[in-house]
């Protein structure tokens, strides 16, 4: 028996459709992009692995501001925090904190301690 965790990809796409108007355009775009790295995992039927890197990819997608790609922002873990913390605060579950603390704990922490995803590893010349 399989348990519904959250929306599907379709869902998702949908859902923003119907109020996409309302969004900033750099907005909108971050959501797209999240929504189509969603549908990507979906398809990674048990290959946790992949599902994880794809869905880590939809929430940096969802979370990144643009200006970050321009230079190095000095409060981006503060924006990180203040965005999770609001995901954290909606998730009455406790969802988030399962899938990566029990679920996901040894890929999370191989990903935190890997240089190549440090953002000024990339900024250097």
């Amino acid at each position: 028996m399989t348990t519904k965790t959250g929306l599907t990809h379709a869902e998702l796409k949908t859902k923003q459709r119907a109020i996409r108007e309302g969004f900033p355009q750099t907005m909108g775009l971050r959501v797209h992009r999240a929504i189509s790295w969603i549908g990507r995992a979906e398809t990674c039927g048990t290959d946790n692995d992949a599902k994880f890197i794809f869905l880590w990819i939809a929430f940096n997608a969802a979370y990144a501001d643009e200006g970050e790609f321009q230079t190095i922002q000095p409060g981006e873990r503060a924006a990180f925090a203040d965005f999770f913390g609001k995901l954290i605060a909606l998730d009455e579950q406790r969802r988030i904190y399962g899938a990566i603390w029990q679920r996901f704990s040894g890929p999370v922490r191989l990903l935190m301690e890997n240089r190549y995803v440090f953002n000024p590893f990339w900024q250097a010349p």
